[in-house]
């Protein structure tokens, strides 16, 4: 099997990793995963492919699908676990007043047009598998209809673009002559960089990463065609766009 894993070096992309290995090891099935990192290279793993890649640049999205096309025939498995909420170009904003575009067009680049562009990219080797399944981590809060708090501007309207992008692929690729499962996916509030200064004081602590790789896994294993263009939960339950 050969699986691509987008933000491999993060919390959830490297528990999913994990759980691939066990998968493996316990079917004894060949599986090679080629995962995404953006600024500090993973230390070397014999069964990950690690592959720099910057989603707010094109050029490099386009390097990082080239380099793939020359080494695998086709991909089963795509993910795409890469997500910013806060960073250099600021925090979350929690009312108009506080919105800035160095700050919106980050979080447009990085959760939605930077995805679906490598998705774009990948789509050749998607098209070759016998049932390709792309799961992309979305986020509840990117629900317009669940929506009743408001605030954290730019990563409601960068999940809520990146589900449209979703959706729209999920139809367009139902053409294929194998046509794929195409998913967004709220993962659930989880331990890792991105959540941890918001969720410090929560009760009861959010899931663990290793959890939440475990029931991600678990999910994508159980994708068939009918969940095509759907946005789920980790239970498999779903979501309002």
């Amino acid at each position: 099997m050969d699986v691509f894993i987008a933000g491999g070096n993060g919390a959830i992309g490297q528990a999913l990793i994990d759980q691939y290995r066990h998968w493996a090891q316990a079917a004894e099935q060949p599986l090679r995963i080629y995962a995404t990192f953006h600024r500090q290279r993973p230390s070397p793993e014999a069964d990950v492919e690690w592959l720099q890649v910057d989603l707010r640049d094109s050029g490099s999205i386009s390097e990082t699908a080239d380099y793939l096309q020359r080494h695998i025939s086709s991909l089963d498995h795509w993910h795409c676990c890469s997500g910013y909420l806060h960073g250099d170009d600021g925090v979350p904003e929690k009312a108009l007043k506080s919105m800035q575009q160095t700050k919106l067009l980050g979080d447009f680049a990085v959760n939605s047009i930077g995805p679906l562009l490598l998705f774009q990219a990948c789509a050749p080797m998607l098209k070759r598998a016998e049932l390709a399944k792309a799961v992309f981590v979305s986020a509840q809060v990117g629900s317009i209809e669940d929506n009743r708090s408001g605030g954290w501007y730019g990563y409601r309207m960068s999940k809520a673009a990146l589900n449209m992008g979703i959706r729209c692929a999920a139809i367009e690729c139902m053409r294929w002559r194998k046509p794929p499962v195409v998913v967004a996916v709220h993962p659930g509030t989880t331990q890792s960089a991105l959540s941890d200064p918001f969720v410090a004081n929560r009760q009861p602590p959010p899931q663990t990463a290793k959890a939440c790789g475990e029931k991600l896994f678990a999910l994508t294993q159980s994708l068939q065609t009918e969940k095509n263009g759907t946005f789920l939960r980790l239970d498999g339950s779903t979501i309002p766009w």
